[in-house]
């Protein structure tokens, strides 16, 4: 993803017999465009992008991608990022796949690239992804790039890590999942519909923290149906979060709860214990791809 950057740079020599340099000109401010969510045509796709009212520039950005079946617009509706941005003062991204289905092989490539450089008024260092179920596997797939441009991660329903993960570096992570989820099992297997294994929830979340380095682990309670255990003492201070729901779905913890209601029957509760947007934002804040 490439940087949107605007300098102005105005340098005025002194001319011989004594002129002085005029100082530089400041940067001209950047903008978004108007508040609200709108969609952004680029090549042949689109994408959806929210601009809070309350703008920064630049501005650190959460790209969240949708489930497979799914579109950018109930991505948004499941999740309220737009809500969040809105106290967070952050642009929302939500990439759209083609036929509901994200592209592994490296097809998205492009897309996901044109994106990045369709979103204006972004800071490059603090840039962020979450996704749902399929949309959670293309977050992994980013922390596992060999070009690291996302400084922190957030997955929902869908956790793996690839012998390809171990060439990278340390990945900050949160992640949830319930334990009722019966399209993406807790105990690994197959998800609903694919063909491929994943590893036991608890499995691959302790691999992203042996990956990281991490030397400390504690579990905490969190209402009567969250358990959250966070890896810390990580290299690069890449901490890891799990937020264990039990009885969750195939669910985005801290949905809307008339979306909530409406998906019960077809894939699961959702806790209203926790938030995992609000959650995701609070963990995103603390990464940048700056060096310190």
């Amino acid at each position: 993803m490439k940087r949107v950057l605007l300098l102005v740079t105005a340098l005025l020599l002194a001319a011989c017999g004594g002129g002085t340099a005029s100082a530089p000109s400041p940067p001209a401010p950047c903008d978004p465009g108007p508040p609200g969510t709108r969609e952004v045509q680029v090549g042949k796709r689109s994408f959806l992008l929210h601009v809070p009212t309350d703008f920064q520039d630049p501005s650190p950005a959460v790209f969240t991608f949708h489930g497979r079946g799914s579109n950018a617009q109930q991505q948004l509706l499941l999740t309220g990022f737009d809500q969040v941005a809105e106290e967070g003062r952050f642009l929302v991204v939500a990439p759209e796949a083609r036929n509901g289905r994200w592209d592994f092989t490296g097809g998205d490539t492009d897309y996901l690239r044109a994106v990045g450089d369709a979103v204006p008024c972004m800071d490059p260092d603090r840039v962020y992804a979450s996704g749902m179920s399929m949309g959670s596997a293309m977050t992994f797939a980013l922390a596992c790039a060999p070009e690291r441009k996302f400084a922190a991660f957030g997955g929902v329903a869908l956790t793996l890590f690839e012998p390809q993960c171990e060439q990278t570096p340390p990945a900050p992570i949160i992640y949830f999942h319930g334990t009722a989820d019966e399209v993406v099992p807790f105990r690994g297997g197959q998800p609903e519909g694919e063909d491929i294994d994943l590893p036991a929830v608890p499995v691959a979340m302790r691999e992203w923290a042996q990956h990281n380095g991490c030397t400390e682990d504690t579990v905490k309670r969190i209402g009567k149906d969250v358990r959250l255990q966070e890896w810390t003492g990580c290299a690069a201070d890449a901490d890891v979060d799990y937020y264990r729901v039990r009885g969750g779905g195939h669910t985005w913890p801290g949905t809307a709860p008339f979306i909530a209601d409406a998906i019960e029957q077809s894939l699961g509760k959702t806790s209203q214990s926790v938030n995992a947007s609000s959650l995701m934002w609070k963990f995103f804040q603390q990464y940048s791809l700056r060096a310190e």
